[in-house]
């Protein structure tokens, strides 16, 4: 009697220290945003040294970008290469996890600058950014396209613009860079990113909505590679951030502002953590991650991870409405600083966390709903 024997099931990699990461990554942006919208535009940089020490808040995004390419990758990678169920079983899951939470912060925003009378008017603050909202506005925010209108791009609720852009890597994974890394392998497709992305910066065409991103969600796709197979070394994505560094340091010798700096520091950070990531990675899967790596699983930050997302969604809003409830108050801009950090921003993350609790937590992935399970 002949028996069939099944190929045994790849135990999913768990690395704990990506949420702690993650849930660091998220405060930071709050923190920064806390900063940013204190007071009238520009006073809250007044701040000594508060300024120089929040600048590089905004940095969360990066991070982001190359964690969801490195986390995304990890079982491509040790599948040949290949999704494991196919397009429709990836989409469909990528979408279960974003876009319900996404509308719902939507439709939240949109709810309180209807409702709220200071939020539709100029105020002289980061938050008219966000205001007038038009009915294309609305409409590029639904369908999730408002990183093509350099107008529309920070309406309503700007961390919103990160979302769709990572929407869009999503598609470009399976349909564009997948494909590049079977045919040119993972390396080259990387550097064929940073180099289109080096480009578009120096013509300066849609650098609004960051490409560069793209460039780092694959780094991140390479970090996972590294970390579950043995055909590319660390070193590798080493040489892939120093080659990037010099060509930007000779970028930036040329131009000293606006977007190349941001190009240039989200760049430089978001390869340094693909490093990093492709480093720890190996030992991690073999059960030897190093103890000051270990303490990001910490359950305090695994928490914050959680429902890191839902901090991304909905604190900007609230920020902006309490900074504009403060300003009657004729505070020195010092001191609404210090409220804003230290009293309203506890109170935004306890609402973000009741925003996880209402909409996000419904539709975690299977790994996030047994750690709720669990606590």
């Amino acid at each position: 009697m002949t028996h069939i024997v099944k190929p045994a099931v790849q135990e999913r990699i768990r690395l704990p220290y990506l949420d702690g990461i993650r849930g660091l990554a998220a405060l930071s942006i709050a923190v920064f945003h806390a900063y940013k919208l204190t007071g009238k535009t520009g006073e809250s940089d007044q701040i000594p040294i508060v300024g120089s020490a929040l600048q590089f808040g905004f940095l969360g995004v990066p991070v982001f970008i190359v964690l969801s390419g490195y986390v995304l990758m990890l079982p491509v990678a040790r599948n040949n290469n290949r999704l494991t169920k196919g397009f429709g079983d990836y989409i469909g899951k990528r979408a279960w996890r974003i876009l319900p939470p996404y509308y719902a912060a939507l439709a939240l925003s949109l709810l309180l600058i209807l409702l709220v009378p200071i939020l539709q008017q100029p105020s002289g603050t980061q938050w008219d950014s966000k205001v007038p909202v038009t009915v294309p506005d609305v409409v590029l925010h639904a369908l999730m396209l408002q990183d093509f209108s350099a107008e529309s791009i920070g309406k309503v609720n700007g961390p919103l613009w990160s979302v769709a852009v990572e929407w869009h890597i999503y598609f470009l994974m399976p349909l564009l860079l997948l494909p590049l890394w079977r045919l040119i392998g993972g390396t080259a497709t990387t550097l064929l990113m940073l180099l289109i992305t080096f480009v578009l910066v120096l013509l300066d065409v849609g650098t609004f909505a960051h490409p560069w991103l793209v460039a780092l969600f694959a780094a991140g796709m390479l970090a996972a590679q590294v970390t579950v197979r043995d055909n590319v070394r660390p070193r590798t994505l080493c040489l892939i951030a120093v080659a990037t560094g010099v060509a930007i340091v000779g970028l930036g010798a040329r131009f000293h502002q606006g977007v190349v700096a941001y190009y240039a520091v989200e760049v430089l950070v978001g390869l340094m953590l693909a490093v990093g990531l492709a480093a720890i990675g190996p030992r991690s899967v073999q059960g030897r991650t190093p103890k000051w790596i270990g303490r990001l699983g910490s359950k305090p930050l695994v928490t914050l991870g959680l429902f890191s997302y839902s901090i991304y969604l909905v604190h900007s809003p609230l920020l902006g409405l309490a900074n504009l409830l403060l300003l009657p108050l004729g505070l020195p801009v010092t001191v609404q600083y210090l409220v804003m950090t230290f009293v309203v921003l506890p109170i935004v993350l306890v609402i973000c966390y009741g925003f996880f609790w209402l909409v996000e937590r419904h539709f975690l992935n299977s790994r996030q709903k047994q750690v709720v399970d669990h606590d």
